[in-house]
C-alpha cells in the first residue's frame, strides 16, 4: 500500500477543538518545504457542526470525501456515548473496505469499535472512558495505558495532546523519520514519543515534610521549577 497522500477527518457533533487543531496542523499546509496533503474535515452532513467549546464549525464535506480519503481519523466528540449514525458507520467501513488507513484520536475510538473495525484488536482511548470502551465491547482487547496503538492498518490513540503523537507516528511510519520530524520541528514538538509510553504517571506529591526547613525548600522548588534547581542553591536555602 503507498504512503496517504488525502487525509479526511471525521468531525462529530460536540467534537473537540483541541482535536480539530492538532489534526489540521500535522495535516494541513505547512511552510515552504514541508508536505502537503489533500485534506478535509468531514461530517454527516456539510454545515454548521457543534464543538465542545460552543463555538460552531463550518465544515465543508461529507461523507462521500471521507470514504474517498488514504487516511480517516475518527475525532472525538462530547457525544461519544452514543454510536453515530449508520451512514457514518458504513462511510467508515466502506473507506477500510477500499484500502484506507484508519485512526482514531481520543474516544474517536469509539466509533470504530461500533463499526466492528476493532473486534479482536488492540485498541486504546482516553484512559478515563476505557473501562467503558472495554465494557461496550468486550471483542475489543483495550490497553488504557498507550498512548497509540499500531494495528496495522487501523491506529488508535489516547486523548487530548497524545492526538500529536499519534498523527507524527502515522507520518513517521508511512513517509519516515524525515518529514515526521521536519513537522514536529515546526510545531516545535517533540518528533518522537514510544507508544507504550504510559498516558500519565500518578505521583503525588508530599503534603508536607516534618522538617520545616526541608518543607520551606520544597515549597519554593515547587514554584520554580521552571528555572534551573542546582543542589548548591537547594542546600543554601535549607541551611
Amino acid at each position: 500500500m503507498s504512503p496517504f497522500t488525502t487525509v479526511a477527518a471525521y468531525v462529530p457533533p460536540g467534537v473537540g477543538m483541541l482535536a480539530v487543531g492538532i489534526v489540521t496542523e500535522v495535516f494541513g499546509p505547512h511552510g515552504q518545504g514541508l508536505p502537503g496533503f489533500g485534506f478535509a474535515l468531514c461530517a454527516e452532513r456539510p454545515g454548521p457542526v457543534p464543538t465542545d467549546i460552543g463555538v460552531p464549525l463550518a465544515i465543508e464535506h461529507g461523507l462521500d470525501r471521507l470514504a474517498a480519503a488514504d487516511l480517516v481519523i475518527a475525532l472525538p466528540g462530547a457525544g461519544f456515548r452514543t454510536p453515530p449514525g449508520p451512514a457514518v458507520l458504513d462511510a467508515l467501513v466502506c473507506a477500510y473496505g477500499g484500502g484506507a488507513l484508519l485512526a482514531a484520536h481520543c474516544v474517536g475510538t469509539f466509533a470504530l469499535a461500533e463499526a466492528g473495525l476493532l473486534d479482536g484488536l488492540r485498541a486504546t482511548t482516553h484512559w478515563r472512558f476505557a473501562e467503558l470502551l472495554a465494557h461496550r465491547h468486550p471483542g475489543v482487547a483495550v490497553e488504557p495505558d498507550a498512548l497509540y496503538i499500531d494495528e496495522g492498518r487501523i491506529v488508535t490513540g489516547a486523548g487530548a495532546a497524545a492526538g500529536f503523537d499519534l498523527c507524527l507516528h502515522l507520518l513517521r511510519r508511512e513517509h519516515g523519520a524525515a518529514m515526521a520530524n521536519a513537522v514536529a520541528r515546526d510545531m516545535v514538538l517533540p518528533s518522537h514519543r514510544d507508544g507504550g509510553q504510559a498516558q500519565y504517571v500518578a505521583a503525588p506529591v508530599p503534603e508536607d515534610c516534618r522538617d520545616e526547613r526541608l518543607s520551606e525548600v520544597l515549597a519554593w522548588a515547587r514554584e520554580h521549577l521552571h528555572e534551573p534547581l542546582p543542589v548548591t542553591e537547594l542546600a543554601r536555602r535549607a541551611a
